[in-house]
């Protein structure tokens, strides 16, 4: 009996948890932006706060208020950025962006995921900038 039960149990688990699995033919990834993982030290993310000429010929601008970062392309929404170490952030969508030199240059990884009026056909598409 308690063997069936077991068994009942461990079935109804499989089940209900089969319903939050991604189909075959699901090409999508949700990426999770580890909010709040890191903080950064006051003061640090002046280097980066400027705007940039991105290789594509795009402008972004990035920006501080209070505790929150953010991101912008020339005449688009604003996408907040979360830091995942001292020069690296992330956005919601799974964006990846990295200060070198001091904010110098900046790296931007799936910038196709950044809000766009336009939408890029082109995926996992890499720009860069440097001061």
């Amino acid at each position: 009996m308690k063997k069936l039960m077991m068994l009942s149990a461990v079935a109804a688990l499989m089940l209900g948890g089969s319903s939050y699995a991604a189909g075959v033919d699901d090409a999508t990834v949700k990426i999770q932006a580890p909010q709040g993982s890191f903080k950064l030290y006051k003061g640090t993310f002046d280097n980066y706060a400027n705007r940039y000429a991105l290789s594509n010929d795009q402008t972004i601008k990035f920006t501080q208020s209070g505790g929150h970062y953010w991101a912008r392309l020339k005449l688009e929404d604003r996408v907040e950025l979360f830091p995942v170490s001292v020069n690296t952030f992330v956005t919601a969508a799974g964006t990846r962006i990295e200060f070198r030199d001091r904010g110098e240059e900046v790296v931007i990884e799936n910038f196709e995921r950044l809000p766009m009026s336009v939408a890029m056909k082109e995926t996992n598409v890499r720009v860069v900038a440097s001061r």
